[in-house]
Formats: structure tokens, sequence, C-alpha cells
């Protein structure tokens, strides 16, 4: 008898395990699916399955830019960085194409921290980089260089460059396994395999920046929301949002934390308000 309680006690322990490991690959997937629809549009290479088709043709932005803010920048004053003509990405926005791969930068010194959170950074192009990147630099907020690896860093210690800093991070992480190692390697991430475990998204995967962002600000460890507009299963349609913690590291900046709670993917109602398009 004291044997068959043995093995029953064992049996049970063991199978709770296994639906817990079970549980927690469930929930990195699907994570993985929200993060891959909201923060970026997949362009090459990628199971249809995998994307929310997020954008109508009429659709239009929740927020407004403010034509005071200085959040445009063209390329004229970087003759001979960038191919002459730039290109449309999947949202229609011009996305100027600089002859490093990299990407250019725009300005290496970074704006005050004196703004509201809510203000978009100044000078804000879209660069495609690594051939099929569609990411925003500004000359407000970084980035104001590269890592060795060719990953942009010097984003700013202010709402406006955290939102950067997530906006980048993110889409390398959510574009391959060999950019999630890039952006590992370079300290802006932590190990990415819980994000990626389940779903295999091909190398080198073409990504275009989300344009719907709001910022929950702190100087130390800042909450960064991405938001795309979507039509749920029960035909509602909401914001489906993604929150990306962001940590600041001296000497290093902002990394994203992807062993947080506070990483997740949720929706919100069409009337929620904070929502900013600054790209």
């Amino acid at each position: 008898m004291t044997e068959q309680n043995t093995t029953d006690s064992t049996h049970e322990k063991n199978t709770r395990s296994l639906d817990a490991e079970n549980e927690r690959a469930s929930s990195a997937t699907k994570l993985t699916i929200g993060l891959a629809a909201v923060a970026v549009i997949v362009v090459v290479g990628v199971v249809v399955s995998l994307v929310m088709v997020f954008r109508g043709e009429d659709a239009e932005p929740l927020v407004s830019l403010d034509p005071t803010t200085g959040s445009s920048a063209t390329a004229q004053d970087k003759d001979g960085l960038f191919e002459p003509d730039p290109v449309f990405d999947r949202f229609e926005r011009v996305v100027y194409v600089p002859l490093d791969p990299n990407g250019v930068i725009l300005s290496e010194t970074l704006a005050s921290g004196n703004r509201p959170a809510d203000q978009a950074p100044s000078g804000v192009m879209l660069e495609r980089i690594h051939g099929n990147m569609d990411l925003p630099f500004s000359t407000s907020d970084g980035p104001t260089g590269f890592t060795d690896n060719g990953v942009a860093t010097g984003f700013s210690r202010t709402a406006q460059g955290a939102a950067l800093a997530a906006t980048h991070y993110l889409s390398y992480l959510l574009s391959g396994d060999n950019r999630a190692e890039m952006v590992a390697e370079a300290g802006h991430s932590s190990d990415p395999t819980l994000l990626l475990e389940g779903v295999r998204v091909p190398d080198n995967t073409g990504v275009s920046a989300a344009p719907m962002v709001k910022v929950t600000f702190n100087p130390d460890l800042s909450l960064v929301k991405f938001g795309v507009t979507v039509e749920r299963s029960n035909g509602a349609t909401e914001i489906q949002v993604t929150k990306i913690p962001l940590v600041w590291r001296e000497g290093t900046g902002w990394v994203v934390q992807l062993d947080s709670a506070a990483f997740s993917s949720d929706f919100e109602p069409l009337s929620s308000e904070g929502w900013q398009q600054w790209w």
C-alpha cells in the first residue's frame, strides 16, 4: 500500500510539472503571436497564420501628428548617405534607404528631458536598415550610434527615447533568431529564448514599426505600449496592445525585460486615450 501511494504521488507530481511546462509553452506561443501582430508587420517569408491583419484601406490614426512638433524629417541634408529615391512601407509611410545597412545617425546630441511624455520626438525619419527593417530615427532622442554588431544604441533617457528604443529592439526580437541574438548580444534585451519558444520566425524577416505608441515613463523603468486596431472574432474592433518594459542600465541604456511580468499582450477599447502616432 505504501509503495502504491508513493507511485501515485510521484505520477501526480510529474503530471502537474508537465502541465505547468505545457502551460508556460502555450503562453509563450500566444504572447509571441500577439506581439508579432502588434509590433511589426511581417513582410517576407512568414506563414500568414502568424500575422494578424490589422489595418484597413481607409484606416485613420487615432491621434494626428501635431505639425508644430517638428516630427518629420527628410534626407535632403544627408546627401550621399541615402539611396536617391525613398520607398513606401506597408503603412504607405515614406521610408529612406541608407547606404549603410545599419542606418544613418541623424544627431549625436540628445534633447533635454524637460518635455511632456506625450510630445513627439523631433526630426523623425523612417529608415530601412539591414535591407528590410523600417524603423524610426530621430534628431532629438537617438539613436546616436551603433553597437559593434550593428544594433542602434544611444537612445535618450526620456519617454521619447524609451519608445524609440522599444521599437528598435522589439523589431529585432521578432524578425528571426539571428536578429534576436543580435540585440541580446548587444546587451539591449534579456534572454530571448522564452519569447521565441513555439514560434520559429525565419531569419532576416522584414518588419515595419507599429505606428501607435503610449508611454508610461520613469527614468529607471518605463513601460512602452504599442497598439494596432484589430477586428476580433466576436466582431468587435479594439486596440490590441503589447506592453514592453524597459529598464535603464548605466553604460548600456534601455534594455527590454523579456522576463518581466509586465511584458504582455492585451486589448483596449477604441475610446482609450493617450495613444500617439510619432512615426
